[in-house]
């Protein structure tokens, strides 16, 4: 792998350019991570694949990346005021695969998990796999397993102390929005959602547009989860 480390040339191109890799097309990625040593860690398994494209730090911010790896939750102000026309989707590497940590994820607004313990087989599978599907895979994830859906509904619903005056936010959503978007909290892909209440696909993307507005989020895991949060949508259970 060739790697500049001056910061005009952020991009590391694998040098094993091989016929096959060449097929594929190029996916960029944009390491956000705080930890040094799981960046140098995450940056060695995914140089090894030409098929990516590496964009390391703060200057990754101003490139167009499909997939950004973070591994703490992102300042939501900071990266509102990047101004992003495509922001990449969020891939979180978390300590373990419990449901603890892959609930964090979901609150952090990742579309993604994936634990620390991931071989390069694993990582590749991930950032690939996000970057071709069209709906949450972790919030697949979560909705498979009944702890960590609890774990979730059960954060979002927690009783506040009453003590605390809390501004009740009203529900911005209509009726087909939250419909739509409580498919996208169970994981369902804009085609599957189409096909479930009887739209075209495209009419689904710009519904969803509309909710990311609507609730001022960046994804379709972040409105998911704000919406559940502020209890504009039916419990996981019932849906």
């Amino acid at each position: 792998m060739a790697l500049k480390l001056d910061n005009s040339q952020p991009l590391l191109i694998p040098l094993n350019d091989d016929a096959d890799s060449r097929e594929l097309p190029r996916v960029t990625v944009h390491l956000a991570i705080a930890d040094v040593e799981l960046e140098s860690a995450m940056l060695s398994l995914l140089g090894r694949n030409a098929r990516f494209s590496v964009v390391k730090g703060s200057i990754g911010y101003a490139a167009e990346s499909d997939v950004r790896l973070i591994d703490e939750p992102p300042d939501v102000d900071q990266q509102r005021d990047l101004g992003e026309i495509s922001p990449p989707k969020l891939l979180f590497i978390g300590l373990d695969w419990s449901d603890e940590s892959m609930v964090e994820a979901a609150r952090a607004g990742a579309w993604a998990y994936i634990s620390e313990s991931a071989d390069s087989k694993d990582l590749e599978s991930a950032v690939c796999g996000l970057v071709e599907s069209q709906g949450s895979p972790l919030l697949k994830q979560i909705a498979a397993s009944e702890v960590a859906s609890r774990l979730l509904l059960g954060e979002f619903s927690a009783i506040r102390d009453d003590t605390v005056e809390v501004a009740v936010e009203p529900n911005p959503l209509k009726n087909q929005e939250i419909e739509i978007l409580e498919l996208i909290a169970r994981g369902e892909p804009s085609k599957s959602i189409g096909d479930i209440i009887g739209l075209g696909e495209q009419t689904i993307k710009n519904y969803v547009v509309k909710i990311l507005d609507k609730t001022h989020t960046h994804n379709r895991a972040h409105a998911a989860a704000v919406a559940s949060q502020r209890g504009w949508l039916s419990p996981l259970e019932d849906m």
